[in-house]
């Protein structure tokens, strides 16, 4: 009976020690996956930031684009504006003209006669 205990003890310490190692096995694969997972999370968080890197310098671009084009046709606009009321301008003298004639008419009359204008 002593030998069957002696023989069940060192069943039961062999199982135990591959139940350990089991456990050591499964922790260092453990520690591995979580390491690789780490590694794995840092590269798609560097890629991601290199990715909104590359969107703003995009965003920032097409903002100096339509910047440019804002002020461009906003010159232009300004531009036919001012040649408007330039050309408003001559066709207001241009329709006072009978008038305006017709009043230096009458004062170059008044004083080649000596009348009052």
């Amino acid at each position: 009976m002593a030998q069957e205990a002696d023989i069940g003890s060192r069943v039961d310490a062999a199982e135990v020690d591959a139940a350990i190692a089991r456990v050591l096995l499964a922790e260092r694969d453990a520690r591995e996956d979580v390491q690789r997972c780490a590694r794995e999370a840092e590269s798609i968080v560097e890629r991601a930031q290199e990715t909104a890197r590359q969107i703003a310098r995009r965003a920032a671009q097409r903002s100096v684009r339509v910047q440019r084009f804002a002020a461009t046709t906003l010159q232009q606009r300004l531009e036919a504006l001012a040649r408007q009321a330039a050309q408003d301008q001559v066709q207001a003298v241009l329709a006072n003209r009978p008038a305006a004639l017709q009043r230096a008419v009458e004062s170059l009359a008044a004083q080649l006669t000596g009348a009052a204008p």
